[in-house]
């Protein structure tokens, strides 16, 4: 992951995702949200889909709570997306 000095504007509402983190196995909830499509610029093509994913560790359900988490944020693509999801959805079952 790419970390940020600071925060890119979303377009849309975060989708929540819990599981547990890769290396250390606690609760660890991720906010996943996408970023506006990059136009096309003179002989080059757009850029892809892109989400800012937003990493807190524990079980954070309370927005509130959200707000205030020491939280690693950084932008990935749809397949670091997809890989992220199916790594946290497979750890909980």
């Amino acid at each position: 992951m790419t970390t940020l000095s600071h925060e890119p504007r979303a377009v849309a509402s975060a989708v929540v995702l819990y599981g547990i983190h890769p290396l250390r196995g606690y609760a660890v909830t991720w906010h996943l949200t996408p970023l506006p499509a990059v136009p096309a610029r003179a002989g080059r093509r757009p850029g892809g889909a892109q989400f800012v994913v937003e990493r807190a560790d524990g079980h954070i359900t309370d927005s509130l709570a959200w707000q205030l988490a020491e939280k690693e944020v950084a932008v990935l693509g749809v397949a670091e997306v997809s890989r992220l999801v199916r790594s946290a959805t497979h750890r909980r079952r």
